[in-house]
Formats: structure tokens, sequence, C-alpha cells
């Protein structure tokens, strides 16, 4: 009768709270998801180029239209383009 024998708990408390466990679930699950789409975002930004389709003017990101203007307006401005 010794493998029928069950030795009590040493500490007696309460076990965790299920609806606990179940928004400790959600909020890891949702924590990974961030995650995952973060890093999903940066793969697609390192493949393509990591632009928004624009030229880049002192490490920002600038559209091609108004680095266009900008270089225009900048010669135009400047007395050797006149």
């Amino acid at each position: 009768m010794a493998e029928d024998y069950v030795r009590p708990p040493i500490l007696a408390i309460e076990p965790p709270s299920r609806r606990a466990a179940v928004w400790r679930f959600r909020a890891v699950m949702a924590l990974i998801v961030v995650i995952l789409a973060a890093g999903l975002v940066l793969a697609i930004r390192a493949i393509t180029g990591g632009g928004e389709g624009g030229a880049t003017v002192g490490g920002l990101a600038v559209p091609v239209a108004r680095a266009a203007t900008a270089a225009t307006a900048a010669t135009a401005a400047s007395p050797a383009g006149r």
C-alpha cells in the first residue's frame, strides 16, 4: 500500500487564480505578437532597403518630390545659380 500514499503539500496555500492565469496568458501572447510584428517590419525594411520610397538626406527619409524641390530651390537661391 506504499504506492497509494500521497504526501500532503509542505505549505498549505490556495492555488493561483484561474482568472489571473488567463490574463497572464493573454498578456504574454500579446507581447509575443507585438515582438513578431516588429521583427517582421524590421525584416521587410531590411529586405526592401528600409526607406519610405524616398531619398535619404542626412539620415532622414525624405520623399523624392520634396528632395528634388529642395535641391532646385537651393540651386536657384545660390549666387552661382543666377
